[in-house]
C-alpha cells in the first residue's frame, strides 16, 4: 500500500511524486500550479510566470487561433472614428459621441486602441494575441506610446 506522506510543495514550480505500488510498479502524480482567469465570458488555464502554454494537447491537428470578438470589434470601432477625427469629418470625441449616441468616455477608451502597434492589432486578427488578453484587461491598462514597449506589456498581462 502507498505510505507516501502527501503534503503540498508550494515553490509555485511544477514538480512529481513517485509512489511505489504493491506489484512493484510505481505511479507519477504530476503537480502543476495553475490559475484559472476570467477573458469575457471565458475562463482560461494560466500558468507560471514563463510558461507560456501551461496546458498542451497532443493531438495531430491544429488547435485553431482563437479570436476574442469583442476585442475586434472594439478595434474596428477605435480605428474607424480615428478615421473620422483625421479626415475632418468630425471635430472630436464629443462629436463622435453623439453620432453614435454613447459616452465620450467609452469613445475615448476605444480610440486609445487606434494607437497600439500594428503588431499588436495584426495579432488581435490573426488570433495569436495571448489567452488572457482581453479588452477589458487592455483597457484597464496604460499603454505605452513606443510600440516596443506595448509589446512587453502584452506579454506582462499573462
Amino acid at each position: 500500500m502507498n505510505q507516501t506522506r502527501k503534503r503540498l510543495i508550494a515553490d509555485g514550480h511544477p514538480h512529481e511524486r513517485w509512489h511505489p505500488l504493491d506489484g512493484g510498479e510505481i505511479k507519477i502524480t504530476t503537480f502543476v500550479p495553475l490559475r484559472f482567469r476570467k477573458r469575457g465570458v471565458k475562463k482560461v488555464v494560466v500558468g507560471v510566470a514563463g510558461v507560456d502554454d501551461p496546458v498542451s494537447f497532443h493531438t495531430s491537428r491544429a488547435i485553431a487561433p482563437t479570436h476574442d470578438s469583442v476585442l475586434l470589434r472594439a478595434l474596428g470601432r477605435g480605428h474607424y472614428w480615428q478615421h473620422l477625427l483625421d479626415s475632418g469629418i468630425v471635430a472630436n470625441a464629443r462629436k463622435i459621441a453623439e453620432r453614435e449616441g454613447i459616452d465620450k468616455a467609452t469613445v475615448c477608451e476605444l480610440l486609445r486602441l487606434a494607437h497600439l502597434a500594428p503588431e499588436i492589432t495584426q495579432a488581435a486578427l490573426a488570433g495569436t494575441l495571448p489567452r488572457t488578453m482581453s479588452l477589458a484587461n487592455l483597457l484597464r491598462t496604460a499603454m505605452p506610446r513606443n510600440w516596443g514597449e506595448q509589446w512587453e506589456v502584452i506579454a506582462g498581462m499573462g
